[in-house]
């Protein structure tokens, strides 16, 4: 694990318990990843009625810790405006996330909003 990094280069951390491609509540990523599960996402209702019939993120509710697509992530800001975004834990989203979305954007959904 200590190969795998954030997207400030420094040593990913957990997330959760039994999320992300590897449910090992890492969100960290493989070739075999095709949905990019690298964003470490605390749920919002908004992102969640934007991901409405979505499998991966049947049984979820708002507050739930989970690894998300950077995909689903980059999506549902686009069709939805940012206040669908869930909130980013920057030190658990793996540095791959940053093929998909940029530093800067994901630093506007880091921590706690409003």
């Amino acid at each position: 694990m200590s190969d795998q990094k954030n997207v400030h280069g420094t040593t990913l951390t957990q997330h959760t318990l039994n999320a992300g491609f590897h449910k090992d509540g890492f969100c960290r990523t493989s070739p075999n990843d095709k949905r990019n599960l690298t964003i470490a996402a605390t749920l919002t209702h908004s992102f969640l009625q934007c991901e409405y019939g979505d499998d991966d993120y049947k049984g979820l509710k708002a507050g739930d810790k989970t690894c998300i697509s950077a995909y689903d992530f980059r999506q549902a800001i686009k069709e939805m405006g940012p206040d669908t975004a869930p909130k980013v834990d920057l030190n658990a989203t793996h540095d791959k996330a940053l093929n998909v979305i940029g530093l800067d954007e994901l630093k506007k959904y880091a921590g706690k909003r409003r």
